[in-house]
């Protein structure tokens, strides 16, 4: 687990900050990671070293709809991480600018969209 929790400290000096999910009993679920780039976001969603989501998505879309990712990748964390850390920068030549056709439902659990806002009077807007 060394060369993962590496490669996960990795993530969090290039700007990702790192949330727990719990699942309806309160316990942990998953963990989610994700960053701002110029005007996208990079999430990574895992639940364990073998079961890992990583995608890029357009920061700005309208909250009510799944985003659509322009990259994604399924499979093992460290996989993903490598994935995400090889990832061109938004703006940079080769990198992903447009969407696919597909939502990445899972990618982003709605309850927890970072794309929302929160008020403290009315919850999540």
């Amino acid at each position: 687990m060394d060369g993962v929790l590496g490669k996960l400290a990795e993530l969090r000096d290039r700007g990702f900050q790192f949330m727990n999910i719990p699942d309806e009993d309160g316990r942990l679920d998953r963990i989610m990671g994700y960053r701002q780039l110029r005007g996208f976001v990079d999430t990574i969603l895992f639940r364990s070293e073998h079961d890992a989501k990583a995608g890029r998505m357009p920061a700005v879309h309208d909250s009510t709809q799944p985003g659509k990712a322009v990259w994604l990748f399924e499979g093992s964390l460290a996989e993903a991480i490598d994935r995400l850390l090889e990832l061109p920068p938004p703006g940079a030549p080769a990198a992903p600018t447009l969407s696919g056709s597909a939502a990445a439902p899972d990618l982003v659990p709605t309850h927890l969209n970072p794309f929302r806002i929160w008020t403290s009077q009315e919850g999540i807007a």
